[in-house]
């Protein structure tokens, strides 16, 4: 069978559950965990991911 690759883009949103703060990146989340000024903890952190695939030709493939 052959092998085929597809390279995708992803989006990545990072949240504060408690508060609704939507982090610029996981750096920003990360320093407002280790702040001793806020109660946000590692489990107020949620990450969804949004994977972004390419239209492709099947045609000629066979999906399992």
């Amino acid at each position: 069978m052959k092998e085929i690759r597809i390279v995708c883009d992803s989006e990545i949103k990072v949240t504060n559950t408690q508060t609704g703060t939507v982090y610029k990146n996981e750096e920003e989340a990360q320093a407002d965990v280790s702040n001793p000024n806020t109660s946000t903890t590692a489990e107020h952190i949620r990450r969804d991911v949004k994977i972004i695939v390419p239209p492709i030709n099947v045609g000629s493939v066979k999906i399992l």
